[in-house]
């Protein structure tokens, strides 16, 4: 599928600069599996905002976007991307929504000129996996364990059992949890690994409390932690849900009577502030709902970048990217962020606890954000970095 879009009327963000060559942009994502809902073709619609307010074009050159759906399968995400870099000589590629498709990628264009701006929750794309021109815009299972379960640990919750989805994502989030409860001074009593086919998650249920977990850490996503917030109502479970990666579509998608009073941390709620529901606005003038976190992430990064090659005047990936981290990135909150050397966005995450269906006033009120985490407390510090690109 191929799209040109040029915004008639449009206002241009950006300054003129010399002409350059064509511009396209390449959005690779789950568009038909577990997380389509939250980031799918919604994540494109984002992409096509930032688009439409660059003008759709840059310096004179439309900006052409192709689209394709990895299927959830790396082979297939290398396939697509091969044959953008190698037959369409596509400038970004983003979204790739999925740890082992991202990683698959990642080794593909480590020396070609393309930026690549992952939306995988790996720790290995800012680590052993960094490359000079990759970018990570997602909290990672390093941030994502810190930032969940150290609060957790020190309010008492300290006794733990994961269920994982048993490939890439949940492996890497499951062991980094585990981890950061034992260093806050928790107990992990047990851990199980579901397949990605899995409906049924009565029995892990049953044994996390057989096995006296106080929390259970969901090191999941989607369909699959909604069918576990689910079966714990049904089962009367009183023991609290820790999911990792809780979107505003899951809540939907569960009902909020399912997973109320959860606590957790987001990257980017569409309640915050003015600035957050302004945007929210404009998305559901487009789509059918206020945007995900992954939904403006999308947004805040194509914009960064369009605004990179209209100031540098080129597309050449080296530069782009030079420019992209000396330049903080302007998020839609009204605040920024910072992208360090080994490709890791520094953004803050927001603590929120879920509400109850009284406290909820209509359809995606769902949060209530507590505080804030900046992100030194949930970047992996650089001094135990394993990236070839940290001096």
């Amino acid at each position: 599928m191929r799209q040109t879009l040029l915004a008639a009327g449009a206002v241009l963000l950006f300054a003129a600069a010399p002409a350059m060559s064509e511009i396209k942009i390449g959005y690779l994502a789950d568009l038909s599996g577990a997380t389509s809902v939250l980031t799918g073709e919604s994540g494109l619609r984002a992409v096509e905002m930032a688009i439409a307010d660059a003008g759709g074009m840059i310096n004179g050159e439309e900006i052409d976007l192709l689209t394709a759906d990895h299927l959830g399968k790396p082979d297939v995400g290398l396939g697509v991307a091969r044959e953008w870099l190698d037959t369409e000589s596509v400038n970004l590629i983003l979204n790739a929504d999925h740890s082992a498709v991202a990683l698959a990628i990642s080794e593909l264009i480590a020396d070609k000129d393309v930026i690549f701006l992952a939306n995988a929750v790996s720790s290995r794309m800012t680590n052993e996996s960094c490359k000079p021109n990759q970018l990570a815009m997602l909290m990672d299972s390093y941030g994502l364990a810190r930032g969940i379960t150290k609060p957790l640990v020190e309010a008492g919750r300290d006794s733990w059992f994961f269920i994982e989805v048993d490939y890439a994502f949940g492996h890497d989030l499951g062991s980094t949890g585990a981890a950061a409860v034992e260093e806050a001074g928790g107990n992990v009593v047990g851990s199980v690994r579901h397949s990605p086919q899995t409906t049924d998650f009565s029995s892990f249920l049953l044994e996390a409390q057989s096995r006296g977990a106080q929390t259970i850490g969901l090191a999941t996503f989607g369909s699959y932690q909604i069918a576990i917030a689910k079966q714990a109502q049904e089962f009367g479970l009183d023991i609290p849900l820790a999911p990792f990666f809780l979107g505003i579509t899951d809540i939907k998608a569960a009902g909020l009577e399912n997973v109320q009073n959860i606590s957790g941390a987001i990257q980017f709620y569409w309640d915050y502030n003015d600035e957050t529901r302004a945007f929210a606005k404009r998305f559901q003038e487009v789509y059918d709902r206020p945007p995900t976190f992954t939904n403006a992430m999308l947004y805040e990064f194509t914009r960064h970048y369009l605004k990179a090659i209209a100031t540098v005047g080129s597309t050449d990936a080296s530069d782009v990217r030079a420019w992209m981290g000396e330049n903080p990135v302007a998020l839609i909150d009204g605040s920024t962020a910072t992208i360090r050397e080994d490709g890791r966005v520094l953004r803050p995450m927001y603590a929120y606890t879920t509400k109850t269906p009284d406290e909820s006033t209509g359809d995606w009120d769902y949060l209530t954000i507590s505080g804030s985490l900046e992100p030194e407390l949930t970047a992996l510090p650089l001094d135990q970095s394993k990236c070839a690109l940290v001096q």
